[in-house]
Protein backbone atom coordinates (compact mmCIF):
# COMPACT_ATOMS: atom_id res chain seq x y z
CA UNK A 1 0.00 0.00 0.00
CA UNK A 2 2.76 2.22 1.01
CA UNK A 3 4.64 1.01 -1.94
CA UNK A 4 1.60 2.10 -4.01
CA UNK A 5 1.26 5.79 -3.03
CA UNK A 6 5.03 6.24 -3.21
CA UNK A 7 4.83 5.15 -6.88
CA UNK A 8 1.72 7.19 -6.99
CA UNK A 9 3.18 10.33 -5.71
CA UNK A 10 6.33 9.86 -8.09
CA UNK A 11 4.21 9.91 -10.83
CA UNK A 12 2.49 12.57 -9.71
CA UNK A 13 5.74 14.55 -9.28
CA UNK A 14 6.99 13.65 -12.77
CA UNK A 15 3.39 14.76 -14.20
CA UNK A 16 4.39 18.37 -12.84
CA UNK A 17 7.48 18.52 -13.64
CA UNK A 18 7.07 17.38 -17.23
CA UNK A 19 4.04 20.34 -17.07
CA UNK A 20 6.48 22.66 -16.22
CA UNK A 21 8.81 21.90 -18.32
CA UNK A 22 6.95 21.88 -21.25
CA UNK A 23 5.06 25.25 -19.98
CA UNK A 24 9.23 26.81 -20.18
CA UNK A 25 9.43 25.51 -23.34
CA UNK A 26 6.14 27.18 -24.66
CA UNK A 27 7.45 30.62 -22.99
CA UNK A 28 11.09 30.12 -24.86
CA UNK A 29 9.65 29.18 -28.09
CA UNK A 30 6.93 32.29 -27.62
CA UNK A 31 9.92 34.83 -26.78
CA UNK A 32 11.93 33.08 -29.17
CA UNK A 33 9.82 32.59 -32.19
CA UNK A 34 7.98 36.24 -30.84
CA UNK A 35 10.88 37.97 -31.57
CA UNK A 36 11.60 36.71 -34.40
CA UNK A 37 7.76 36.76 -35.86
CA UNK A 38 8.10 40.60 -35.78
CA UNK A 39 11.30 41.75 -36.56
CA UNK A 40 13.10 45.05 -37.17
CA UNK A 41 12.30 46.91 -40.10
CA UNK A 42 12.75 50.40 -41.72
CA UNK A 43 9.61 52.34 -43.22
CA UNK A 44 10.12 56.07 -43.02
CA UNK A 45 6.34 56.32 -42.67
CA UNK A 46 4.09 59.19 -43.42
CA UNK A 47 4.03 60.46 -39.39
CA UNK A 48 8.14 59.89 -39.19
CA UNK A 49 8.08 62.20 -42.50
CA UNK A 50 5.97 64.77 -40.69
CA UNK A 51 8.40 64.41 -37.00
CA UNK A 52 11.66 64.38 -39.33
CA UNK A 53 10.15 67.60 -41.03
CA UNK A 54 10.15 68.94 -37.02
CA UNK A 55 13.40 67.96 -36.78
CA UNK A 56 14.81 70.20 -39.89
CA UNK A 57 12.58 73.03 -38.56
CA UNK A 58 13.96 72.68 -34.42
CA UNK A 59 10.59 71.82 -33.21
CA UNK A 60 12.75 69.00 -31.54
CA UNK A 61 9.68 68.95 -28.70
CA UNK A 62 7.02 68.33 -31.19
CA UNK A 63 9.35 65.43 -33.24
CA UNK A 64 9.89 63.60 -30.25
CA UNK A 65 6.53 63.79 -28.98
CA UNK A 66 5.84 61.88 -32.42
CA UNK A 67 8.43 59.57 -32.41
CA UNK A 68 7.50 58.60 -29.13
CA UNK A 69 4.06 57.83 -29.95
CA UNK A 70 4.97 56.06 -33.18
CA UNK A 71 7.57 53.96 -31.17
CA UNK A 72 5.15 52.40 -28.73
CA UNK A 73 3.01 51.75 -31.92
CA UNK A 74 5.75 50.23 -34.19
CA UNK A 75 8.53 49.27 -31.65
CA UNK A 76 10.05 47.72 -34.36
CA UNK A 77 11.02 49.95 -36.62
CA UNK A 78 14.16 50.85 -37.26
CA UNK A 79 13.35 54.35 -38.71
CA UNK A 80 11.90 55.92 -35.30
CA UNK A 81 15.45 55.13 -33.80
CA UNK A 82 17.31 56.80 -36.23
CA UNK A 83 15.18 59.82 -35.87
CA UNK A 84 15.48 60.14 -32.09
CA UNK A 85 19.13 60.17 -32.88
CA UNK A 86 18.83 62.50 -34.91
CA UNK A 87 16.90 64.41 -32.31
CA UNK A 88 19.31 64.53 -29.66
CA UNK A 89 21.78 64.98 -31.83
CA UNK A 90 20.43 68.68 -32.75
CA UNK A 91 19.80 69.16 -28.75
CA UNK A 92 22.59 69.02 -28.15
CA UNK A 93 24.56 70.04 -30.80
CA UNK A 94 22.89 73.62 -30.28
CA UNK A 95 22.99 73.76 -26.51
CA UNK A 96 26.25 72.24 -26.12
CA UNK A 97 25.54 71.11 -22.82
CA UNK A 98 26.75 68.73 -21.23
CA UNK A 99 23.61 67.20 -20.11
CA UNK A 100 22.08 67.59 -23.64
CA UNK A 101 25.43 65.45 -24.71
CA UNK A 102 24.99 62.63 -22.24
CA UNK A 103 21.75 62.00 -23.39
CA UNK A 104 22.30 62.25 -26.98
CA UNK A 105 25.14 59.21 -25.87
CA UNK A 106 22.70 57.28 -24.54
CA UNK A 107 20.46 58.01 -27.58
CA UNK A 108 22.86 56.95 -29.94
CA UNK A 109 23.75 53.64 -28.14
CA UNK A 110 19.93 52.96 -28.30
CA UNK A 111 20.13 53.59 -31.95
CA UNK A 112 22.95 51.42 -33.03
CA UNK A 113 21.91 48.40 -31.04
CA UNK A 114 18.24 48.47 -32.55
CA UNK A 115 19.60 49.47 -36.18
CA UNK A 116 21.71 46.55 -36.00
CA UNK A 117 18.86 44.44 -36.04
CA UNK A 118 18.11 45.16 -38.98
CA UNK A 119 18.25 42.74 -42.00
CA UNK A 120 21.88 42.53 -44.16
CA UNK A 121 19.39 42.92 -47.06
CA UNK A 122 17.96 46.43 -45.93
CA UNK A 123 19.98 49.00 -47.88
CA UNK A 124 19.03 51.51 -44.95
CA UNK A 125 20.95 49.74 -42.29
CA UNK A 126 24.38 50.07 -42.84
CA UNK A 127 23.24 53.79 -44.46
CA UNK A 128 21.96 54.49 -40.90
CA UNK A 129 24.89 53.26 -38.76
CA UNK A 130 27.09 55.35 -40.61
CA UNK A 131 24.95 58.47 -40.45
CA UNK A 132 25.37 57.84 -36.70
CA UNK A 133 28.81 57.72 -36.40
CA UNK A 134 29.50 60.15 -38.93
CA UNK A 135 27.22 63.08 -36.95
CA UNK A 136 28.81 61.51 -33.75
CA UNK A 137 32.09 62.57 -34.79
CA UNK A 138 30.96 65.69 -35.55
CA UNK A 139 29.56 66.18 -31.98
CA UNK A 140 32.30 64.39 -30.27
CA UNK A 141 34.54 67.24 -32.29
CA UNK A 142 32.59 69.64 -31.19
CA UNK A 143 33.31 68.67 -27.05
CA UNK A 144 37.33 67.91 -27.85
CA UNK A 145 37.05 64.01 -28.18
CA UNK A 146 39.11 63.91 -30.35
CA UNK A 147 39.82 60.02 -30.76
CA UNK A 148 36.54 59.56 -30.53
CA UNK A 149 35.82 61.35 -33.27
CA UNK A 150 38.54 59.83 -35.62
CA UNK A 151 37.21 56.56 -34.42
CA UNK A 152 33.69 57.32 -35.35
CA UNK A 153 34.74 58.68 -38.63
CA UNK A 154 36.56 55.79 -39.80
CA UNK A 155 33.56 53.62 -38.30
CA UNK A 156 31.14 55.88 -40.81
CA UNK A 157 33.23 55.52 -44.09
CA UNK A 158 33.94 51.62 -43.67
CA UNK A 159 29.95 51.30 -43.26
CA UNK A 160 29.40 53.58 -45.78
CA UNK A 161 31.47 51.78 -48.43
CA UNK A 162 30.37 48.40 -47.63
CA UNK A 163 26.75 49.74 -48.15
CA UNK A 164 27.80 51.12 -51.60
CA UNK A 165 29.22 48.40 -52.93
CA UNK A 166 25.90 46.02 -51.57
CA UNK A 167 23.60 48.64 -52.62
CA UNK A 168 25.55 50.81 -55.54
CA UNK A 169 22.20 52.31 -56.61
CA UNK A 170 21.07 53.09 -53.49
CA UNK A 171 20.65 56.99 -53.74
CA UNK A 172 21.29 57.95 -49.81
CA UNK A 173 24.84 56.80 -49.77
CA UNK A 174 25.83 59.64 -51.21
CA UNK A 175 25.49 61.90 -48.76
CA UNK A 176 27.86 60.47 -46.18
CA UNK A 177 30.03 59.39 -48.82
CA UNK A 178 30.28 62.78 -50.33
CA UNK A 179 30.51 64.51 -46.72
CA UNK A 180 33.32 62.04 -46.45
CA UNK A 181 35.17 62.20 -49.77
CA UNK A 182 34.73 66.63 -49.59
CA UNK A 183 36.33 66.94 -45.83
CA UNK A 184 39.14 64.19 -46.16
CA UNK A 185 40.27 65.88 -48.92
CA UNK A 186 41.18 68.77 -46.72
CA UNK A 187 43.38 66.84 -43.97
CA UNK A 188 46.26 68.80 -43.39
CA UNK A 189 49.41 67.51 -43.88
CA UNK A 190 50.49 66.64 -40.66
CA UNK A 191 47.56 64.30 -40.06
CA UNK A 192 47.46 62.95 -43.64
CA UNK A 193 49.39 59.92 -42.08
CA UNK A 194 46.38 58.95 -39.94
CA UNK A 195 44.14 58.62 -43.04
CA UNK A 196 46.74 56.89 -45.08
CA UNK A 197 46.79 54.46 -41.51
CA UNK A 198 43.02 53.96 -42.16
CA UNK A 199 42.82 53.94 -45.54
CA UNK A 200 40.43 56.57 -46.28
CA UNK A 201 40.86 58.44 -49.24
CA UNK A 202 39.88 62.00 -49.84
CA UNK A 203 38.26 63.59 -53.38
CA UNK A 204 37.17 67.13 -53.62
CA UNK A 205 35.89 66.70 -56.99
CA UNK A 206 34.05 63.04 -56.50
CA UNK A 207 32.24 64.55 -53.48
CA UNK A 208 30.81 67.76 -54.57
CA UNK A 209 29.00 65.34 -57.40
CA UNK A 210 27.88 63.23 -55.12
CA UNK A 211 26.44 65.68 -52.63
CA UNK A 212 24.41 67.60 -55.67
CA UNK A 213 22.79 64.20 -57.16
CA UNK A 214 21.50 63.75 -53.68
CA UNK A 215 20.83 67.20 -52.98
CA UNK A 216 18.67 67.76 -56.12
CA UNK A 217 16.87 64.51 -55.77
CA UNK A 218 12.93 64.80 -55.53
CA UNK A 219 11.58 61.54 -56.17
CA UNK A 220 11.20 59.60 -53.47
CA UNK A 221 9.29 61.10 -50.38
CA UNK A 222 11.68 59.47 -47.74
CA UNK A 223 14.69 60.76 -49.52
CA UNK A 224 13.58 64.18 -48.78
CA UNK A 225 14.58 64.91 -45.74
CA UNK A 226 18.54 63.10 -46.51
CA UNK A 227 18.25 65.55 -49.82
CA UNK A 228 17.88 68.24 -47.83
CA UNK A 229 20.73 67.43 -45.45
CA UNK A 230 22.85 67.05 -48.18
CA UNK A 231 21.92 70.65 -49.82
CA UNK A 232 22.86 72.31 -46.50
CA UNK A 233 26.34 70.07 -46.86
CA UNK A 234 26.81 70.47 -50.21
CA UNK A 235 26.80 74.67 -50.48
CA UNK A 236 28.78 74.73 -47.40
CA UNK A 237 31.20 72.48 -49.08
CA UNK A 238 31.01 75.01 -51.80
CA UNK A 239 32.11 77.85 -49.63
CA UNK A 240 34.54 75.72 -46.95
CA UNK A 241 36.38 73.81 -49.44
CA UNK A 242 35.71 74.65 -53.60
CA UNK A 243 35.94 78.00 -52.89
CA UNK A 244 32.94 78.92 -55.07
CA UNK A 245 31.32 81.71 -52.97
CA UNK A 246 28.75 82.78 -55.79
CA UNK A 247 27.82 78.90 -56.19
CA UNK A 248 27.56 78.19 -52.84
CA UNK A 249 25.44 81.33 -52.27
CA UNK A 250 23.36 80.42 -54.94
CA UNK A 251 23.11 76.95 -53.49
CA UNK A 252 21.92 77.96 -50.13
CA UNK A 253 19.22 80.31 -50.96
CA UNK A 254 17.93 77.52 -52.54
CA UNK A 255 18.02 74.96 -49.92
CA UNK A 256 17.09 77.51 -47.36
CA UNK A 257 13.90 79.03 -48.92
CA UNK A 258 12.09 78.07 -45.74
CA UNK A 259 14.08 80.24 -43.23
CA UNK A 260 10.89 82.08 -42.13
CA UNK A 261 9.83 78.40 -40.82
CA UNK A 262 12.78 76.56 -40.51
CA UNK A 263 15.50 77.22 -37.82
CA UNK A 264 18.29 75.09 -39.07
CA UNK A 265 18.01 77.15 -42.93
CA UNK A 266 17.74 80.39 -40.98
CA UNK A 267 21.12 79.20 -39.47
CA UNK A 268 22.71 78.35 -42.38
CA UNK A 269 21.34 81.11 -44.58
CA UNK A 270 22.17 83.32 -41.98
CA UNK A 271 25.62 82.21 -41.21
CA UNK A 272 26.62 81.58 -44.75
CA UNK A 273 25.53 85.13 -45.70
CA UNK A 274 28.26 86.68 -43.10
CA UNK A 275 30.88 84.88 -44.05
CA UNK A 276 29.93 86.00 -47.71
CA UNK A 277 30.13 89.86 -46.76
CA UNK A 278 26.51 89.77 -47.73
CA UNK A 279 25.58 91.52 -43.72
CA UNK A 280 22.31 92.70 -45.03
CA UNK A 281 20.87 89.61 -45.67
CA UNK A 282 21.94 88.20 -42.45
CA UNK A 283 20.00 91.04 -40.72
CA UNK A 284 17.34 90.25 -42.76
CA UNK A 285 17.36 86.94 -42.59
CA UNK A 286 17.79 86.84 -38.67
CA UNK A 287 15.41 89.26 -37.72
CA UNK A 288 12.82 87.29 -39.64
CA UNK A 289 13.65 84.43 -37.90
CA UNK A 290 11.10 82.37 -36.15
CA UNK A 291 10.41 82.58 -32.96
CA UNK A 292 7.70 80.90 -31.09
CA UNK A 293 7.59 78.30 -28.38
CA UNK A 294 7.58 75.65 -30.60
CA UNK A 295 11.16 76.06 -31.43
CA UNK A 296 13.83 75.39 -29.81
CA UNK A 297 16.29 78.35 -28.46
CA UNK A 298 18.77 78.94 -30.67
CA UNK A 299 21.32 81.93 -28.64
CA UNK A 300 23.51 81.37 -31.18
CA UNK A 301 21.34 83.80 -33.52
CA UNK A 302 22.23 86.57 -31.09
CA UNK A 303 25.74 86.07 -31.77
CA UNK A 304 25.17 86.40 -35.27
CA UNK A 305 22.87 88.69 -34.83
CA UNK A 306 25.36 91.23 -33.13
CA UNK A 307 28.23 90.52 -34.93
CA UNK A 308 25.99 91.69 -38.36
CA UNK A 309 25.04 94.60 -36.22
CA UNK A 310 28.68 95.34 -34.94
CA UNK A 311 29.78 95.23 -38.74
CA UNK A 312 27.49 97.54 -39.65
CA UNK A 313 28.37 100.28 -36.32
CA UNK A 314 25.06 99.96 -35.22
CA UNK A 315 25.33 100.69 -31.48
CA UNK A 316 22.18 98.12 -30.56
CA UNK A 317 24.82 95.23 -31.48
CA UNK A 318 25.90 94.83 -27.25
CA UNK A 319 22.37 93.84 -26.73
CA UNK A 320 22.62 91.02 -28.89
CA UNK A 321 26.22 90.13 -27.62
CA UNK A 322 25.12 90.19 -23.63
CA UNK A 323 21.76 88.40 -24.58
CA UNK A 324 24.26 85.65 -26.11
CA UNK A 325 26.89 85.83 -22.63
CA UNK A 326 23.49 85.42 -20.48
CA UNK A 327 22.22 82.77 -22.19
CA UNK A 328 24.35 80.43 -23.74
CA UNK A 329 26.11 78.13 -21.44
CA UNK A 330 28.28 75.61 -24.19
CA UNK A 331 31.77 75.75 -24.80
CA UNK A 332 31.70 77.87 -28.60
CA UNK A 333 31.73 81.52 -29.61
CA UNK A 334 32.17 82.51 -25.72
CA UNK A 335 35.51 83.50 -26.56
CA UNK A 336 34.56 85.34 -29.89
CA UNK A 337 31.58 86.92 -28.29
CA UNK A 338 33.59 88.48 -25.83
CA UNK A 339 36.30 89.93 -28.12
CA UNK A 340 33.41 91.39 -30.14
CA UNK A 341 32.35 93.05 -26.76
CA UNK A 342 35.38 94.69 -25.98
CA UNK A 343 35.48 95.48 -29.58
CA UNK A 344 31.94 97.56 -29.45
CA UNK A 345 33.42 99.62 -26.11
CA UNK A 346 36.93 100.17 -27.81
CA UNK A 347 35.41 101.61 -30.58
CA UNK A 348 32.90 103.61 -28.56
CA UNK A 349 35.90 104.95 -26.44
CA UNK A 350 34.88 102.92 -22.77
CA UNK A 351 38.24 101.67 -22.36
CA UNK A 352 37.48 99.80 -18.90
CA UNK A 353 34.76 98.11 -19.85
CA UNK A 354 37.02 97.10 -23.51
CA UNK A 355 39.91 96.12 -20.72
CA UNK A 356 37.01 94.07 -18.67
CA UNK A 357 36.12 91.44 -21.74
CA UNK A 358 39.30 91.82 -23.12
CA UNK A 359 40.35 89.80 -19.69
CA UNK A 360 37.02 87.75 -19.95
CA UNK A 361 38.24 86.27 -22.96
CA UNK A 362 41.50 84.44 -21.00
CA UNK A 363 39.02 82.96 -18.09
CA UNK A 364 35.92 81.53 -19.71
CA UNK A 365 35.37 79.08 -23.28
CA UNK A 366 37.70 77.31 -25.25
CA UNK A 367 39.91 77.52 -28.30
CA UNK A 368 38.47 75.04 -30.41
CA UNK A 369 36.60 77.67 -33.29
CA UNK A 370 39.05 79.57 -35.33
CA UNK A 371 37.08 82.39 -34.39
CA UNK A 372 37.84 81.69 -30.71
CA UNK A 373 41.12 81.14 -31.16
CA UNK A 374 42.09 84.39 -32.40
CA UNK A 375 39.90 86.04 -29.81
CA UNK A 376 42.78 84.07 -27.44
CA UNK A 377 45.40 85.69 -29.74
CA UNK A 378 43.42 89.03 -29.51
CA UNK A 379 44.15 89.11 -25.32
CA UNK A 380 48.06 88.33 -26.48
CA UNK A 381 48.51 91.69 -28.51
CA UNK A 382 48.15 95.82 -27.60
CA UNK A 383 45.20 97.50 -28.29
CA UNK A 384 44.97 97.93 -32.06
CA UNK A 385 44.42 100.23 -34.54
CA UNK A 386 40.84 102.10 -33.83
CA UNK A 387 40.32 103.14 -37.96
CA UNK A 388 41.78 99.60 -39.06
CA UNK A 389 39.55 98.22 -36.73
CA UNK A 390 36.45 99.91 -37.97
CA UNK A 391 37.51 99.25 -41.66
CA UNK A 392 37.81 95.42 -41.00
CA UNK A 393 34.09 95.47 -39.27
CA UNK A 394 33.03 97.52 -42.72
CA UNK A 395 34.86 94.97 -44.76
CA UNK A 396 33.44 91.75 -43.11
CA UNK A 397 29.86 93.08 -43.80
CA UNK A 398 30.43 94.00 -47.51
CA UNK A 399 30.95 97.66 -47.53
CA UNK A 400 33.37 98.37 -49.43
CA UNK A 401 33.14 101.69 -50.40
CA UNK A 402 32.68 102.80 -46.88
CA UNK A 403 35.61 100.94 -45.46
CA UNK A 404 37.68 102.14 -48.24
CA UNK A 405 36.44 105.53 -46.90
CA UNK A 406 37.82 105.21 -43.69
CA UNK A 407 41.13 103.71 -44.46
CA UNK A 408 41.71 106.50 -47.15
CA UNK A 409 42.20 108.43 -43.67
CA UNK A 410 45.24 106.29 -42.49
CA UNK A 411 48.67 107.19 -43.47
CA UNK A 412 50.90 104.55 -43.79
CA UNK A 413 53.99 105.68 -43.16
CA UNK A 414 52.44 107.45 -39.99
CA UNK A 415 51.88 103.45 -38.55
CA UNK A 416 53.82 102.21 -35.37
CA UNK A 417 55.12 99.08 -36.13
CA UNK A 418 55.07 96.87 -39.71
CA UNK A 419 52.27 94.68 -37.84
CA UNK A 420 49.71 97.61 -38.47
CA UNK A 421 51.64 98.17 -41.56
CA UNK A 422 51.19 94.82 -42.90
CA UNK A 423 47.07 94.87 -41.83
CA UNK A 424 47.05 98.48 -43.79
CA UNK A 425 48.33 97.02 -46.69
CA UNK A 426 45.63 93.72 -45.97
CA UNK A 427 43.09 95.00 -46.01
CA UNK A 428 43.66 97.89 -49.01
CA UNK A 429 44.59 94.78 -50.61
CA UNK A 430 40.66 93.39 -49.67
CA UNK A 431 39.15 96.48 -50.60
CA UNK A 432 40.48 96.50 -53.95
CA UNK A 433 40.01 93.07 -55.21
CA UNK A 434 36.14 93.94 -54.21
CA UNK A 435 35.81 97.07 -56.05
CA UNK A 436 37.31 95.79 -58.81
CA UNK A 437 41.05 96.66 -58.72
CA UNK A 438 42.81 93.03 -59.07
CA UNK A 439 46.37 95.14 -60.10
CA UNK A 440 46.48 97.54 -57.29
CA UNK A 441 45.39 94.39 -54.59
CA UNK A 442 48.40 92.70 -55.94
CA UNK A 443 50.48 95.44 -54.97
CA UNK A 444 49.01 95.51 -51.66
CA UNK A 445 48.91 92.20 -50.79
CA UNK A 446 52.67 91.77 -51.98
CA UNK A 447 53.54 94.50 -49.82
CA UNK A 448 51.79 93.12 -46.83
CA UNK A 449 53.69 89.48 -47.67
CA UNK A 450 56.86 91.96 -46.67
CA UNK A 451 55.72 93.66 -43.82
CA UNK A 452 54.27 90.74 -42.19
CA UNK A 453 57.49 88.46 -42.64
CA UNK A 454 58.03 88.02 -39.14
CA UNK A 455 54.55 88.57 -37.74
CA UNK A 456 52.70 86.44 -35.43
CA UNK A 457 49.36 87.55 -37.16
CA UNK A 458 47.85 86.24 -40.38
CA UNK A 459 48.05 89.44 -42.26
CA UNK A 460 50.98 88.55 -44.88
CA UNK A 461 50.41 84.35 -45.30
CA UNK A 462 46.59 85.69 -46.36
CA UNK A 463 48.11 87.65 -48.50
CA UNK A 464 50.35 85.01 -50.27
CA UNK A 465 46.83 82.60 -50.49
CA UNK A 466 44.96 85.67 -52.29
CA UNK A 467 47.75 85.90 -54.28
CA UNK A 468 47.89 82.42 -55.37
CA UNK A 469 44.02 82.32 -56.04
CA UNK A 470 44.11 85.30 -58.10
CA UNK A 471 47.00 83.69 -60.70
CA UNK A 472 45.51 80.17 -60.00
CA UNK A 473 42.62 81.41 -61.85
CA UNK A 474 44.79 83.33 -64.64
CA UNK A 475 46.32 80.21 -65.30
CA UNK A 476 49.60 81.52 -64.23
CA UNK A 477 50.47 77.98 -62.48
CA UNK A 478 53.98 79.12 -61.98
CA UNK A 479 53.10 82.16 -60.18
CA UNK A 480 50.19 80.66 -58.30
CA UNK A 481 52.67 77.89 -56.56
CA UNK A 482 54.92 80.47 -55.60
CA UNK A 483 52.75 82.29 -53.32
CA UNK A 484 51.15 79.17 -51.73
CA UNK A 485 54.06 77.93 -50.73
CA UNK A 486 55.18 81.40 -49.57
CA UNK A 487 52.15 81.12 -47.29
CA UNK A 488 53.39 78.37 -45.71
CA UNK A 489 56.18 79.81 -44.88
CA UNK A 490 55.39 82.39 -41.88
CA UNK A 491 56.10 79.95 -39.38
CA UNK A 492 55.44 83.08 -36.65
CA UNK A 493 51.96 83.27 -37.65
CA UNK A 494 49.37 82.07 -34.81
CA UNK A 495 46.29 82.83 -36.54
CA UNK A 496 43.47 80.55 -38.58
CA UNK A 497 46.16 78.43 -38.91
CA UNK A 498 43.94 75.84 -39.92
CA UNK A 499 41.94 77.15 -42.56
CA UNK A 500 45.34 78.79 -44.25
CA UNK A 501 46.41 75.23 -45.04
CA UNK A 502 43.19 73.79 -46.15
CA UNK A 503 43.17 76.79 -48.88
CA UNK A 504 46.62 76.29 -49.42
CA UNK A 505 46.32 72.45 -49.36
CA UNK A 506 43.40 72.64 -52.45
CA UNK A 507 45.20 75.38 -53.92
CA UNK A 508 48.61 73.85 -54.48
CA UNK A 509 46.19 70.91 -55.68
CA UNK A 510 44.58 72.44 -58.41
CA UNK A 511 48.21 74.14 -59.73
CA UNK A 512 49.63 70.83 -59.32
Amino acid sequence: MWKKQKKNQKEEQFGKNKRFLRALALIFTFLHFGAHGAPTYFNLNSNLLVAQGYNYELKLDKARTVLKAELAKNPNNGAIHYLLHFNAYLKAFVSEESADYKSYLTEQQRAVVQIQKLNDSEAFKKFALADIYFYSATLKGKFNEVYGAARDINRAHSLIEENHKSFPEFLPNNKTRGMLKVYLSTVPENYTWVINVLGIKGNLKDGLSLLQEIAYHDEKPEYGGIAKEASYLYSFALYQVAKQADKAWIETVRCTKDHKSSVLSTFFRSNMALKLNKNEAALSVLNARPKDKDYESCYIFYYLLGTAKLNKQDPTAIEEFKTFQAGFHGRNYVKSNYQKMSWYYFLGGDYNLAGYYKELITKLGVSSTEDDKQAAQYTKKPWPNKELLRTRLLYDGGYYTQAAGVISKIVLKELPNNNQKAEYCYRRGRISEKLGHSDLAMKFYEASSLYAFNSDEYYGAFACVYMGEYYAGKGDKKLAKKYFERALSFKNNKEYVESLEQRVKSGLKKVN
